[in-house]
């Protein structure tokens, strides 16, 4: 992912409270942009590199989002040379005022209003099942009017009883300063998605930075909030989701296929990050 300057502003003409929009890939809107509304973005195809402020890391389907006006934001699909989707992403927009705004009135509203701040740095929502998630976005697709309001509202109130992480740790006001540092975190994660079938020595991306290889973990444990190992085992869990689900490869080749050297080291880790075994994740998203 490359990582420009200062990012694209992106204008959206909302003439309602509410906008719904899709993409396919490859797409030219797909960049490092900002934009004034907050966004809702459902990956629904294909595995990646996500960027939000000064969050970077894998994503694969079912990676949903919330995103705060005026943060840098861009996901960047691995994809082969002829290959092409119609649909990857699902997105819902909406005006930064609205929630603080109906919420006067409608003062059942002011329960989102700490999830909306938090949206300043990005917000991602954890296991919400991507056919439940597809269906919520679909309604409010297929609606308009006070009725894709309540398809809108319903959707919030679903998924503000889901778990959540921050991912960003720097607010939108500071992104500008925080180029260079991007740009070096940015290589790391192309370094990680290019090579995490192979074993991936510390010392390797350390050298190639110019850095020792404790100033390396340091600055990138404190620049992504993650610990470089972690990182590397989250990359490789994310595309071993893909793979359970998509194919019929026996987990153990799986295991081999996304960089684990055997299966025990590999379904532990599996299950630390995912929270559920190889197995239980393949079929609890057996197509019904």
């Amino acid at each position: 992912m490359s990582v420009a300057k200062d990012p694209v502003w992106e204008f959206s003409q909302l003439d309602e409270s509410v906008l719904y929009l899709e993409h396919g890939v490859p797409h030219q809107r797909i960049h490092w942009h900002v934009h004034e509304q907050y966004e809702l973005h459902l990956i629904t195809k294909t595995s990646g590199k996500v960027m939000i402020g000064n969050h970077l890391g894998p994503f694969s389907p079912g990676h949903l989002t919330l995103v705060g006006p005026w943060l840098p934001h861009n996901w960047e699909s691995q994809l082969q040379p002829d290959e092409h989707y119609p649909l990857r992403d699902m997105v819902i927009q909406f005006m930064p005022d609205l929630f603080n705004a109906a919420s006067r009135t409608f003062p059942e509203l002011q329960k989102f209003i700490p999830l909306i701040e938090q949206a300043k740095m990005g917000v991602e929502f954890l296991d919400v099942p991507l056919e439940v998630a597809e269906q919520g976005f679909r309604q409010v697709k297929e609606s308009s009017g006070v009725t894709r309001i309540i398809h809108f509202l319903s959707l919030m109130e679903y998924l503000h009883q889901h778990n959540t992480r921050i991912l960003s740790n720097m607010p939108a006001s500071e992104m500008k300063d925080a180029s260079t540092t991007q740009h070096r975190i940015s290589e790391v994660i192309n370094y990680v998605m290019e090579h995490y079938q192979a074993p991936i020595k510390l010392k390797t991306i350390a050298d190639q930075l110019g850095m020792t290889e404790s100033y390396f973990s340091r600055f990138f444990h404190q620049s992504s909030g993650h610990r470089f190992t972690d990182f590397v085992n989250r990359v490789r869990v994310q595309r071993a989701c893909v793979l359970l689900t998509e194919s019929d490869t026996t987990i153990a080749e799986i295991s081999l296929k996304v960089g684990f050297q055997n299966l025990t080291n590999f379904s532990r880790h599996f299950r630390r990050i995912k929270g559920i075994s190889p197995l239980a994740y393949r079929k609890k998203h057996e197509t019904k």
